[in-house]
């Protein structure tokens, strides 16, 4: 009896040990080379190395947004080569906004621009006309026309611009385009019957009564003129680069009528 007891004692003791051994994980009981259990690895994961940043192509398209200030002015002579007479010069203010994009050195703007068209008040001579049996236009400032009723005109144009550096801040543009001028307001005339008038000597003969002078005149008249007259572009100046992605022109040319200008610009 004593040794059936022994031997049931030694089978579960037997058996607790190989249920314990059998619990125990895999890395504690798979033996070194040595003979001893294997340590668990201490060695910190390493972070997955960052992809390279992608550097700016430098003729990636850019588009932008600048505002422009102009300064339209003819002068008295360069009018006098189409009429016999002119009362005065013309200078008058536009200004606008232009939408551009960009690639490398060339520009492509749409602008859109306003500007009065006022010419001196006085009397005007067409070219071939003697007031000594031809009537005169005495012009009339807006100040003295109906309701103070000025000419001016709408513009919407493309140009295209080049540029050539001169040093990572200062370029040399230049370029040209067209597009359309659309009339607002209107230019107002008296006809004048001049009295003891010359073409070198018009006044007081050929200016009316209605403004000081000695002249028969019937109006005021306004000019009929048509709606929409055409934008010619030829531009050059400089565009200075005070900060990245800022760029400020000047500029002068023809728009039709020779101007001088400045504009201020961002790209995005």
């Amino acid at each position: 009896m004593q040794v059936r007891l022994s031997c049931l004692l030694g089978t579960l003791i037997s058996a607790s040990l190989v249920t314990s051994v059998a619990a125990q994980p895999a890395a504690d009981a798979a033996p070194g080379a040595d003979g001893e259990a294997a340590a668990p690895s201490s060695a910190p994961s390493q972070p997955a190395a960052s992809a390279p940043a992608t550097p700016e192509d430098p003729n990636a398209p850019q588009y932008g947004i600048a505002i422009r200030l102009r300064n339209a002015r003819v002068p008295k002579g360069l009018l006098e080569l189409f009429v016999e007479r002119a009362a005065d010069g013309a200078s008058n203010f536009g200004y606008g906004v232009e939408l551009i994009r960009r690639k490398g050195n060339v520009e492509l703007q749409l602008g859109f621009e306003y500007e009065k068209l006022t010419v001196g008040e006085g009397v005007w001579i067409e070219r071939g006309t003697n007031v000594a049996v031809d009537q005169a236009d005495y012009v009339l400032d807006p100040e003295h026309a109906p309701n103070n009723e000025a000419l001016g005109w709408f513009t919407i144009e493309f140009t295209f611009m080049n540029h050539a550096p001169i040093n990572k801040n200062i370029a040399f543009r230049y370029g040209g385009g067209a597009g359309l001028g659309i009339l607002t307001g209107g230019l107002y005339r008296y006809d004048v019957t001049c009295n003891g008038a010359t073409n070198n000597n018009p006044e007081p003969g050929c200016v009316p009564t209605a403004r000081g002078g000695t002249g028969t005149g019937s109006g005021p008249v306004k000019y009929d003129l048509p709606p929409v007259f055409p934008v010619v572009n030829g531009i050059i100046g400089l565009q200075i680069k005070p900060i990245d992605k800022m760029v400020i022109n000047l500029e002068t040319g023809i728009r039709t009528v020779p101007f001088f200008g400045t504009s201020i610009g961002y790209f995005f």
